[in-house]
């Protein structure tokens, strides 16, 4: 029986590819061209989009610096597009996802309801302030992204808080290679939300086979048998 569930935030709660990727990509590029990158808009996004299916973003502009980039201050280029797409403006609002406030009042008096994320820990938070999620939850979980914390972490921490088997607890999120993975990893129930510029992301091992696959909000209760 599940008594926890565990949100991802990006293209799970909130739609991050709509509503915020699109100018934290342009900030990125502009400030790689600013680091002497010179290729057109249109071929960074091609390459970006690309990457994003198997890559995370500070690998991603690392790799075009180094493809497109034509100086030894490749690695400073690279290191000003991640700066950029990770530390974007932030609005002071953020509308969720269609369905999710609703799935979150729906389910928060039946299960403790947790948010963990990763990126870049100060525009995470952000972005969480941003949507006034927080009075639905249990707690927020922010790993930081740069220093490679897994959310392994925050699921190991959420089982030994509340005493739970891993089976008690889901995690539903858009990434294959990372909430699903770590909380499967360790024996938790994992729902795909397949959502957002990583859907076509390649399962690689056993662990980011899920449970569930879900593609919006309307499925999710019924689907998870929630």
């Amino acid at each position: 029986m599940i008594k926890a569930i565990a949100f991802d935030l990006d293209d799970t709660l909130l739609d991050t590819t709509g509503l915020l990727v699109p100018m934290a990509s342009l900030a990125a590029y502009q400030a790689m061209v600013a680091k002497g990158l010179s290729i057109d808009f249109k071929t960074f996004e091609a390459e970006r989009k690309k990457g994003a299916l198997s890559m995370k973003h500070q690998i991603i502009f690392q790799f075009i610096a180094e493809k497109y980039g034509h100086s030894v201050s490749n690695l400073k280029m690279g290191d000003a597009g991640s700066e950029a797409f990770y530390n974007p403006p932030i609005p002071a609002h953020l509308d969720l996802l269609a369905g999710a406030q609703e799935n979150l009042i729906r389910l928060k008096d039946k299960y403790k309801i947790f948010v963990v994320t990763s990126g870049a820990v100060q525009t995470q938070k952000r972005k969480i302030q941003a949507t006034g999620v927080e009075k639905l939850l249990q707690k927020v979980y922010v790993l930081d992204g740069f220093k490679k914390e897994r959310k392994r972490i925050a699921f190991e921490d959420i089982l030994k808080s509340l005493n739970l088997k891993p089976e008690e607890l889901i995690s539903i999120g858009n990434r294959l290679s990372q909430e699903i993975h770590d909380a499967k990893e360790l024996g938790c129930l994992t729902c795909y939300f397949k959502y957002g510029e990583h859907v076509g992301e390649v399962t690689r091992n056993k662990f980011e086979i899920p449970d569930f696959t879900v593609e919006k909000h309307q499925e999710l209760i019924a689907t998870c048998r929630l």
